[in-house]
């Protein structure tokens, strides 16, 4: 199955819905398009026609092979939602002006806004490779990697910039699983982050992100390594999952009990939330919240 990420720009309806919070009341569904991907993979499983609607926080997801996904928002935390199984699913941004991205159990369903553009030309993600385009405030950022190995070469290509547009490349630990374009210092400037996850049964996650300074050139930001924070990174054995949470950014993960095997942790999940700051040689994410649930 091959798919392609949409690269248009949204109509004023499609920015609305793009901009609802948990307490908008929208009764109306419009038409959109769904990507299927299997949790933690690049490779699409299906794309088929879906209408998308909310009302007073509640999501509901109908796809055209009949499957319907009913999302109740958590009255805490913002972007967390249960779905009609009693799962927790959860929902990002990544897609910046294109749609949303809803991470469920076993799958991801991106839901892009133009319902037409998927059935255009072939896949961005195809056999594991990584290679997608987010714009934000007029600025664009394409993000690939091949992701064919354990050691990948990231490569982030900026556009829209007034100074300096220059090709980053630098290797990662791991594969990129996703990227999120936000403005969550709401400063006015986007910022891009990329998701990286390490080969083997840990899958250790790992953070690159970039902020524009004024749209003229961007920066590096930093995330402080989780080993530095003694409390909470007791229990921590990777299997991170990364998103945007409205204006800040989350890292969240299972808790492993000391007697828990790798694939069964039994201590609930952690998540702790960061802001975005300029520090004084850099940007930084400093972390202002940590939740258990």
């Amino acid at each position: 199955m091959n798919l392609k990420l949409p690269r248009h720009s949204l109509s004023a309806f499609s920015v609305s819905c793009l901009l609802l919070s948990a307490q908008t009341v929208m009764a109306d569904s419009t038409d959109v398009r769904c990507g299927v991907y299997k949790k933690g993979s690049t490779q699409g499983e299906a794309i088929l026609p879906c209408s998308f609607s909310q009302r007073q926080g509640f999501i509901t997801i109908r796809r055209a092979d009949k499957q319907v996904h009913e999302l109740k928002p958590d009255a805490v935390i913002a972007g967390k939602y249960t779905d009609e199984n009693g799962n927790t699913v959860y929902r990002n941004r990544g897609l910046g002006e294109q749609g949303l991205i809803f991470n469920f159990k076993h799958k991801a369903i991106y839901v892009y806004w133009d319902a037409n553009s998927l059935l255009e030309g072939e896949s961005s993600k195809v056999n594991g490779a990584f290679n997608e385009t987010y714009t934000l405030e007029g600025i664009s950022f394409t993000v690939s990697s091949a992701n064919n190995s354990s050691l990948n070469t990231l490569v982030i290509t900026p556009s829209g910039l007034t100074v300096d547009n220059a090709i980053i490349k630098q290797e990662i630990d791991g594969s990129v699983t996703g990227a999120e374009i936000a403005d969550v210092d709401n400063n006015g400037f986007p910022e891009i982050y990329v998701y990286i996850n390490s080969a083997g049964s840990g899958s250790y996650g790992s953070l690159v992100a970039y902020s524009s300074n004024h749209n003229k050139s961007i920066s590096e930001i930093y995330l402080p390594p989780l080993s530095d924070d003694k409390k909470n990174s007791v229990g921590y054995m990777g299997h991170d999952e990364f998103s945007v949470v409205e204006t800040s950014l989350a890292r969240r993960f299972p808790i492993y009990k000391q007697e828990d095997s790798n694939n069964k942790p039994t201590g609930g999940t952690r998540q702790l939330q960061y802001k975005l700051i300029q520090g004084e040689a850099s940007w930084q994410l400093k972390m202002i919240k940590a939740v258990e649930y």
